[in-house]
């Protein structure tokens, strides 16, 4: 286990500037421990911290912004006869312009993220960016009472 990422955790009140004290969520003390314990094991008494505004991980399952995504997609590879994972990753790249958070290569290529890191706000800019496109190419894209397939 190399990593754990917690998307929003308490900061707890300590009367020092010099210690920091979060609550873990209950979902990830177990794999938090099971990380201390290997790194005790290698001599490791150190852990890399990032620390930055919570976020809200963007939905997954049936009624998701991940099905949302996903299948209009689906339909609009159905419409232009393109491969799925292109669709997407041109989506992706469109969607950069919009606030779509991306990585950069060793050229200096914008590398897109996956679905996997985005908030919440981030796949509302994807699912802009897919309606846009299907609005100005007179595509029309089926969705449900939820606004999502």
């Amino acid at each position: 286990m190399r990593e754990i990422l917690i998307p929003a955790a308490r900061r707890l009140e300590t009367n020092s500037k010099l210690y920091l004290a979060y609550e873990l969520p209950e979902f990830a003390r177990d794999f938090y421990w099971h990380m201390v314990d290997q790194h005790e094991e290698k001599g490791i008494h150190f852990e890399r911290l990032k620390i930055s505004k919570p976020m809200k991980p963007r939905t997954t399952g049936e009624k998701s912004q991940n099905h949302h995504i996903n299948g209009h997609i689906q339909q609009l590879c159905v419409e232009t006869g393109m491969d799925f994972d292109v669709l997407k990753y041109y989506f992706k790249k469109k969607a950069i312009s919009r606030g779509y958070p991306f990585d950069t290569d060793p050229d200096g290529e914008a590398v897109p993220w996956s679905e996997s890191r985005i908030s919440t706000e981030q796949a509302g800019y994807l699912i802009d960016t897919i309606h846009q496109f299907a609005d100005e190419n007179n595509i029309y894209l089926k969705e449900d009472d939820f606004g999502i397939l």
